[in-house]
């Protein structure tokens, strides 16, 4: 098969290129603007591109996921979805991301199971500003553990096309149905706005979760301890909620967590060897 081929396979390849084009022009252009600041001279300035500078990968984490879209069908032209929900089969007799938010469809199980899984939004974006404010060597440490962990889910997603639970239709359509509470109502309105497909296998959702909550007992014991409850809760929300199968929830959790400590292991080689951008 030859490179064109596999490029051709590509979803609004132009578009895209444009896209991360403009964000690295971005992300040079902030590095050359700091860098042409006198820190003593323009200290208000100097500290806002700082804070940019620092917080900006989370901002770009979203549009990563959604424009895997484009890419992850190259490999493999087809859903490989059967592979992974024959294994959640094999391990239950049927398939929980189908059943589990079916059969148990109570106004408040739903609510609770919705509410976890929108969690993970605040967190990630309230951990890491929390500890930018207050703790700014546990800030860069959140920053390149998430980079990491983040990174690493996505070179997997645009190797292996996987759509988790909607994979079928009839579960499609229910994470996009207006139905129970406010949180059910908000996740719907998300899954009906965004395009993305693809990018289940592992579940950066909970891979993302357990990084915040490692980096949160290490720092924020109190904390913490909030974000077990929830991690818990949104783990099992994954498939409650139609969007993964079991496996990707397993495997999220194996990936946060090894890849947290791994993140922290290159770092500290980094630092070892003096590699600029090492510091937290």
């Amino acid at each position: 098969m030859g490179i064109g081929m596999l490029v051709g396979r590509a979803v609004e390849p132009f578009e895209h290129t444009l896209s991360f084009s403009v964000i690295i022009g971005f992300i040079l252009l902030l590095a050359y603007a700091q860098g042409q600041l006198d820190p003593a001279k323009n200290s208000k300035l100097y500290r806002l591109l700082s804070f940019v500078r620092g917080i900006y990968p989370v901002a770009f984490f979203g549009f990563f996921f959604t424009s895997l879209y484009s890419v992850n069908r190259i490999l493999f032209p087809q859903w490989i979805d059967p592979f992974f929900y024959e294994i959640d089969r094999s391990i239950f007799g049927y398939l929980p991301s189908m059943e589990w938010g079916i059969k148990y469809d109570a106004w408040w199980i739903s609510e609770l199971f919705h509410f976890a899984y929108f969690c993970y939004y605040p967190m990630i974006g309230g951990l890491p500003l929390y500890f930018y404010f207050k703790n700014k060597k546990a800030f860069g440490e959140i920053i390149f553990t998430l980079c990491f962990v983040f990174y690493l889910c996505y070179f997997v997603f645009s190797l292996l096309p996987v759509i988790g639970g909607r994979y079928f239709p009839e579960a499609m359509e229910l994470t996009k149905l207006y139905r129970g509470g406010p949180f059910t109502h908000i996740m719907a309105y998300i899954y009906n706005v965004s395009k993305h497909l693809g990018g289940a296998f592992p579940s950066s959702h909970v891979a993302i979760a357990t990084v915040l909550t490692v980096s949160a007992l290490r720092h924020l014991r109190k904390v913490g301890y909030v974000f077990v409850v929830i991690s818990f809760f949104l783990s099992l929300a994954t498939v409650y909620c139609h969007y993964h199968w079991f496996i990707d929830m397993v495997m999220g959790l194996f990936t946060g967590v090894g890849g947290y400590y791994l993140a922290l292991w290159v770092h500290s080689q980094m630092e070892k060897r003096g590699i600029p951008g090492a510091a937290l």
